[in-house]
C-alpha cells in the first residue's frame, strides 16, 4: 500500500500519481504555485484516485468563491465514483458538506479526521482554514496544537503544523507563544507565508511597527515569490506603514503588491483591496479610481451571497465607488441569504446584514445608525469568519463614524479601547488625538 509523504494510506497504486499528490501536498501547505494543477496531474495518472479527488474539492470550497461550484461538483461526483478509503472518504463528505452549505458540518469533520489521523496535514489544514471563516477561534489553536503529538520537531510537517498553531494562539489573545511557534516554524520553511503571516498579527494587535515593518519586508524575499498568499502578507505590511501614516508607500504597495493585477479574479484578494481602500476612505485619502476598478471586479459575485463576509467587503467597494445601486442590490441579495437555511443564513442574518446597513449608512452620512449598528455587532462579529485584525474594521468604521457624527463620548470610548490595546501605535494616538479634540470642542 502505498502512502503519502506525512504517512497517510493513499487510494492509488501509481508511484507517479501519488509523486504528482505529495508535491500538491507541498504546495497548499505554503501556499505557493498551483496545486490544482498538481492534483490534476496526479488524477492525469490514476483518474480513479480518490484522495486527490477529495484533496481538490477541499480545496476549491475553501476559496469561498461560488465561481468554483461547477468544478467542485466535478471533483465531487469523480471523487464519489473513484477508489476512497475510510479517510478519505470523510474527506470527500467534509467538502461536500462545504460546497452545500454545512460549513459547520465540514469544519467539523475534518476536524474528526486530524484527531483520529493526527498525522493528515491536509485535514488539520482544511479544518484551520475552516475554523478561520467561521471565527471558531478556540478550535482554530486548538487543531493544529492536537496535531503535533504525531510529528518531531524537524520532521516533514512538524513546522507546518506549528506555524497554524501560532496562528491560532494569536487569535486567542496568547502573543508570546504564537510568536516563538511562529518565528520557529518560519526559521525551519522560510518560504511558509501563512508561519510570517501569523508573526504578522501579533505585531499587528500590538501595534509594533518597529518589529512588524521589518519582519515582512526583510522575509518577503523567502514568502513572496510564486505565492498565492503574498498579497495578504504584503496587506499586513501596508496596514504598518498605514499605522505609521505613510501614506505614499500605503498606496504603492496596494498597486504593487496588494492589487498589482486590477484584473485579477481572486474573491479573497479583493477582500484585502476592499479592507485596505476602506481604512483609506475613512481617513480621507483620495484613493484615485482604484475603488471603480475593484468594484467593477465585484460585480460578479456582488449578487452571489455565499459567504457573509465576502458581502460585507463587496459593499465596501460599491460604496468606495459611489455605486450605490450596486451595493443596495448586494443588500437585496443578503436579505434574501438571510431567510435561507444553512450556516451562512445565520452568518448573513445575525452579522454580516446588519454589517453591511451600518456600512451604507456610514456612507449616507448617518453616523448615529451606523454606530448602533457595528457597536450591536461587533462583539460577535467572530462568528463570521476573518481574524482580530481583518475585523478591527468595524470598529475603525464605528469610530470615524463618532468623529464625524459629533458623538464625542462615543468617539472618546472607542478610542481609548484602540489605545489601550496598541499604546505603541501611531494611529491609535492619532485618533484618541481627534476624540479629544472633539469632546473639547463640544465643551466649549
Amino acid at each position: 500500500m502505498l502512502k503519502d509523504r506525512y504517512g497517510n494510506p493513499a487510494s492509488t497504486k501509481s508511484q507517479t500519481a501519488l509523486a504528482h499528490y505529495d508535491n500538491a501536498l507541498d504546495l497548499i501547505r505554503v501556499y505557493r504555485g498551483d496545486p490544482v494543477a498538481a492534483l490534476d496531474a496526479a488524477l492525469a495518472e490514476d483518474p480513479d484516485f480518490g484522495g486527490a479527488w477529495a484533496a481538490r474539492a477541499g480545496l476549491l470550497v475553501t476559496a469561498t468563491d461560488k465561481a468554483y461550484a461547477e468544478e467542485t461538483t466535478k471533483s465531487l461526483r469523480a471523487g464519489a465514483a473513484s477508489n476512497l478509503n475510510d479517510r478519505e472518504a470523510k474527506h470527500l463528505k467534509a467538502a461536500q458538506d462545504w460546497a452545500e452549505g454545512r460549513y459547520n458540518d465540514g469544519t467539523a469533520r475534518w476536524a474528526r479526521i486530524a484527531q483520529e489521523n493526527p498525522r493528515d496535514a491536509l485535514a488539520v489544514q482544511y479544518a484551520h482554514v475552516g475554523c478561520f471563516f467561521l471565527g471558531l477561534q478556540s478550535d482554530l489553536r486548538d487543531v493544529p496544537l492536537q496535531a503535533l503529538r504525531a510529528f518531531k520537531r524537524g520532521e516533514d510537517g512538524y513546522s507546518y503544523i506549528q506555524g497554524m498553531a501560532a496562528f491560532g494562539l494569536e487569535e486567542c489573545g496568547d502573543f508570546a507563544r504564537a510568536d516563538i511557534y511562529g518565528r520557529q516554524a518560519v526559521e525551519a520553511d522560510p518560504r511558509d507565508g501563512w508561519a510570517v503571516h501569523a508573526v504578522a498579527h501579533v505585531n499587528e494587535m500590538r501595534g509594533d511597527l518597529e518589529t512588524g515593518i521589518p519582519w515582512l519586508a526583510d522575509n518577503a524575499q523567502h514568502w513572496a515569490p510564486d505565492s498565492g498568499f503574498a498579497y495578504h502578507n504584503y496587506w499586513h505590511l501596508a496596514l504598518l506603514h498605514l499605522d505609521r501614516g505613510d501614506i505614499a508607500q500605503v498606496l504603492k504597495m496596494f498597486d504593487e503588491n496588494v492589487r498589482p493585477n486590477p484584473d485579477a479574479q481572486i474573491v479573497l484578494e479583493w477582500i484585502d483591496a476592499s479592507a485596505l481602500l476602506w481604512r483609506l476612505h475613512l481617513e480621507g485619502v483620495d484613493v484615485g479610481d482604484r475603488f471603480e476598478k475593484l468594484a467593477a471586479c465585484w460585480q460578479r459575485a456582488g449578487e452571489d451571497a455565499f459567504y457573509a463576509f465576502n458581502d460585507l467587503h463587496a459593499i465596501m467597494a460599491f460604496l468606495g465607488a459611489g455605486r450605490a445601486t450596486d451595493a443596495e442590490r448586494a443588500l437585496k441579495a443578503m436579505r434574501a441569504a438571510a431567510k435561507d437555511a444553512g450556516d451562512n443564513a445565520y452568518m448573513t442574518r445575525k452579522i454580516g446584514l446588519p454589517l453591511a446597513e451600518a456600512f451604507v449608512a456610514f456612507e449616507a452620512g448617518r453616523y448615529g445608525e451606523c454606530v448602533d449598528k457595528i457597536a450591536a455587532t461587533r462583539g460577535v462579529a467572530q462568528r463570521f469568519g476573518g481574524s482580530h485584525a481583518q475585523r478591527d474594521i468595524l470598529t475603525l468604521t464605528a469610530l470615524h463614524a463618532a468623529l464625524r457624527g459629533g458623538m464625542a463620548s462615543t468617539a472618546e470610548a472607542f478610542a481609548a479601547e484602540r489605545l489601550a490595546h496598541k499604546p505603541q501605535s501611531p494611529w491609535a494616538g492619532r485618533l484618541s488625538r481627534q476624540a479629544r479634540e472633539l469632546s473639547a470642542k463640544r465643551a466649549a
